[in-house]
């Protein structure tokens, strides 16, 4: 898989986790007895269908399980509904992925190129563009369990939603969705790909239903950048 589009690939992943669980819902905590799988899941869904907006900062860990390699990188991520996103690698270098739901900018600093094309054709899954467009129905997308182990165990406020596609999607095999129940939060996500490669990510200083304006998620290229046009259909 190249550069460009395993980064396509966690991006997709981040706006699928983070959507189905975006953060905690108004009124009470869940108390550990009472939350169960039904009781989770219906305190993500409504929680994600009253999210008009989201801004965060993200810290992200890539291993790649054959090579054993580990790459990490951080940056900010934004997201509006309808079908806006934006995504922003501070390290391991610049990079800016933006769509207005429409279109979809990947542009490289370093490189001084961009590509743009049609949303549709940029995600590597459909996953993110089903939630963007207020699909929060999880169990209608995914077959949901709880997991336990040691940690949940040791720490009564922790559930973990171990999440498949019902149907086979590009870069997503399963997503493991970390939930304290105090918050409400889902504080980390875990993606798996076919190949078994992980992608777990983690976000802070989450913001929601703030106002974020529509020109976040546009993108004009700087001067001296070249537009390099979308790949050909085979």
């Amino acid at each position: 898989m190249t550069s460009r589009r395993r980064l396509l690939v966690l991006a997709c992943g981040l706006a699928a986790a983070q959507v189905v669980g975006l953060a905690g819902s108004p009124g009470r905590a869940l108390a550990a007895s009472e939350a169960g799988l039904d009781a989770v899941l219906e305190r993500l869904q409504a929680t994600c269908a009253a999210t008009q907006d989201l801004s965060a900062r993200f810290t992200q860990t890539v291993t790649n399980r054959s090579l054993g390699a580990v790459r990490e990188g951080s940056g900010r991520f934004e997201l509006k509904r309808p079908g806006k996103m934006r995504w922003e690698y501070e390290k391991p270098e610049p990079r800016l992925f933006v769509t207005d739901g429409r279109r979809l900018w990947d542009y490289s600093p370093a490189d001084k190129q961009v590509r743009i094309q049609e949303v549709s054709q940029g995600f590597a899954s459909r996953l993110p563009l089903a939630f963007l467009a207020g699909d929060c129905q999880i169990r209608r997308e995914f077959a949901v369990t709880l997991v336990e182990n040691a940690a949940t165990r040791a720490q009564p406020t922790l559930k973990i939603l171990d999440l498949t596609p019902r149907q086979p999607e590009a870069g997503v095999a399963r997503m493991l969705l970390e939930v304290d129940l105090k918050s409400g939060l889902v504080d980390r996500a875990t993606l798996f790909d076919a190949a078994g490669n992980t992608t777990v990510i983690a976000l802070s200083q989450v913001k929601r239903n703030t106002g974020l304006e529509d020109r976040a998620f546009q993108f004009t290229p700087p001067a001296g950048v070249m537009e390099i046009p979308p790949p050909k259909a085979p």
